[in-house]
């Protein structure tokens, strides 16, 4: 103060920035994982058409773990962009506990099945799951990480790990709108490798373009 430096020069140069809106980023995902939906069926036919159901147990838990991991881990990451104290948001890593049931599930099935593992992987369906899956993920997680760089995230590698579960699990999501299989094996397999794939991807990636 006695050299003339108070709050209003500080202020003075200060321009006002529109807040950053989590629920129209999360509206903007969701719409693009359904387009995401429309385009793998549009490409590659309803699961329907291969004589599956939409009605499937298997598919309608598989439906229901993704959207749990993706929403948690959604909100977490939308969430990191506007740092709060006493904020917790650990809310994706119980879904992520959860989801892990499927591998774990798959591993056991494969172990005392009588039916050899390699007649329950369908290698060709699963290069299509992981094409289309990591590709819609990738898309997802670049337009958060360009949301996100508006923000303030003060763990950029969190960010990107929860940004890339997220992605993944979302994309994930749309392609098993095509996937006719329920074998908990082939499930385990591709879509754990898909989620993986994009979740390290993120935290490999997003830290170095978030970080300010």
């Amino acid at each position: 103060m006695s050299t003339g430096f108070d709050l209003d020069s500080l202020a003075e140069e200060l321009t006002p920035v529109k807040p950053l809106n989590a629920a129209g980023a999360i509206g903007g995902m969701v719409f693009l994982t359904a387009l995401g939906g429309v385009f793998v069926v549009s490409t590659l036919g309803f699961r329907s058409h291969f004589g599956s159901s939409a009605t499937d147990t298997m598919f309608l838990i598989r439906s229901g773990l993704l959207i749990l991991l993706g929403a948690a881990s959604l909100s977490a990451a939308t969430g990191m962009a506007r740092p709060a104290v006493g904020t917790s948001r650990s809310g994706w890593r119980w879904a992520g506990a959860a989801a892990l049931i499927v591998p774990i599930s798959a591993a056991i099935a494969a172990l005392v099945s009588r039916t050899p593992v390699a007649e329950r992987l369908h290698p060709a369906n699963g290069v299509e799951c992981l094409t289309y899956s990591i590709g819609i993920g990738l898309v997802l997680g670049a337009v958060l990480t360009w949301w996100l760089r508006r923000g303030a995230p003060t763990s950029p590698e969190r960010a990107g790990t929860v940004t890339g579960l997220a992605a993944g699990s979302l994309g994930a999501l749309a392609y098993s709108m095509h996937c006719p299989h329920n074998d908990i094996v082939y499930i385990g397999l591709w879509y754990t490798l898909a989620i993986a794939a994009t979740t390290l991807a993120g935290r490999l990636i997003v830290p170095r373009l978030v970080r300010w």
